[in-house]
C-alpha cells in the first residue's frame, strides 16, 4: 500500500492520538492543530477520507472522526516501526522475563503471557522435603531465584520424621547444583544408595518427577486488565495454549511481531493487539514474551519499552 507524505502524515497523526490510553475519535479540526502540520482542517478531512477508502480508518459514527481499522492498526505497527529490529536474539535470565512482564503490565495496564524456559533445565540449589498432609510429603526443589517445582509424593510405610530428614539430605545429594534433567538421572543410578525405607517407593516418586518435567511453564500477569475491557465475556485460555497459538502463527519469526486479536479468532479478542518477541537462551528458542493491549492503548510507548532491550546476534 503506497500512501502520500501528506496522507502517511496524516495517518500517524491520527494513530499517535488514538492510541493513547483513551481511544476517541480524532477530528479533523485536532489535528490540523498539532505542531508541524500546517494544514488547514479541509487538506485534513480529505486525506482521511483517501484513508477511510484505503480501509485504514473508519467513522464509528455520523459527525464523529476517525478511528483506525484493524488493518489499519497493522499497517502502522508493521510499516511505521520496523519492528524486526527491535529485540533480535533476546537472551533474558528468568528473572528479567518474570521482572518485564510485571513493570509493562502496572505500567501500561496491560495483560503480559510468558513462556518460561524449559522447566527441565532449570538448575536445583536445594531440595526441601515437608509434611504435607497424612499421606503425602511434598518436594521442593528450589533453584538460586526461590522458584520452586513442588511435587506430592506418597509417604513410605515407615514415615517419620527422621525417615523424611534422611531423604531429604539423601535428594540434596542427588540434586544440588544439577539441572531437573540431570537429577532425575541421578535419582534412578544412586537408587541404591537411598536409605532402606525409602528405596521401595523410588520408583513412584520418579515417575511423579518425570511427569512434572513433562508440564508446560508459563505465566499470565495483569489479566484482570484485560477481563476490565471484556465484560460480559466467559474467561479466556490464555496461559501455554495461548503461546501456541502464537507460536504457530508466528513461527521463525525474531524481533518484536504484531498478531491483531481478531487473528486469534477462538479467544474474542477484537480490537486487541499482541506484541510478540521470541527469547532465547545459548542461542536455543525457548518460548515467547507476549503483550497483549487494547487498541487504544499507548503503544508506541509500551514498543520504547522493548527497543531498549540490546541486539545480539547469533554466532
Amino acid at each position: 500500500m503506497k500512501l502520500s507524505a501528506r496522507d502517511k502524515q496524516v495517518f500517524s497523526a491520527v494513530m499517535s492520538l488514538y492510541c493513547n490510553g483513551e481511544g476517541h475519535p480524532v477530528a479533523s479540526s485536532k489535528i490540523a492543530k498539532l505542531k508541524g502540520m500546517a494544514v488547514c482542517s479541509a487538506t485534513v478531512r480529505n486525506a482521511m477520507a483517501r484513508l477511510e477508502n484505503q480501509g485504514l480508518l473508519f467513522s464509528p459514527h455520523t459527525s464523529a472522526g476517525r478511528v483506525p481499522s484493524d488493518q489499519g492498526i497493522k499497517y502502522w505497527l508493521q510499516e511505521y516501526f520496523g519492528l524486526e529490529e527491535i529485540a533480535p536474539y533476546w537472551e533474558p535470565e528468568r528473572e528479567q522475563l518474570t521482572g518485564f512482564a510485571h513493570t509493562l503490565s502496572q505500567k501500561y495496564q496491560v495483560c503480559c503471557i510468558v513462556g518460561l524456559p524449559q522447566v527441565s533445565e532449570q538448575t536445583i540449589f536445594r531440595v526441601e522435603v515437608l509434611d504435607f498432609d497424612r499421606k503425602h510429603w511434598l518436594v521442593l526443589l528450589i533453584d538460586r531465584t526461590g522458584q520452586s517445582n513442588n511435587i506430592l509424593i506418597n509417604k513410605p510405610e515407615s514415615n517419620s520424621d527422621p525417615v523424611r530428614y534422611q531423604f531429604a539430605a539423601w535428594m540434596n545429594t542427588v540434586f544440588s547444583q544439577q539441572t531437573l534433567k540431570e537429577g532425575l538421572h541421578r535419582m534412578r543410578a544412586m537408587a541404591k544408595s537411598a536409605m532402606a525405607d525409602c528405596r521401595g517407593s523410588l520408583m513412584q516418586w520418579s515417575r511423579e518427577l518425570s511427569l512434572q518435567l513433562g508440564t508446560d511453564n508459563s505465566i499470565v500477569v495483569g489479566e484482570r486488565y484485560l477481563y476490565n475491557r471484556l465484560e460480559g465475556h466467559n474467561e479466556l485460555n490464555l496461559g501455554v495454549s495461548f503461546l501456541h497459538q502464537v507460536e504457530d502463527r508466528l513461527a521463525l519469526k525474531n524481533g518484536l511481531s504484531v498478531l491483531l486479536g481478531s487473528e486469534l479468532s477462538y479467544l474474542n479478542l477484537e480490537r486487541f493487539v499482541v506484541l510478540s518477541v521470541p527469547y532465547f537462551t545459548a542461542s536455543e528458542y525457548q518460548s515467547r514474551f507476549c503483550v497483549i493491549c487494547p487498541a487504544d492503548a499507548p503503544i508506541e510507548a509500551i514498543i520504547s519499552e522493548f527497543t531498549q532491550i540490546p541486539k545480539k546476534k547469533l554466532e
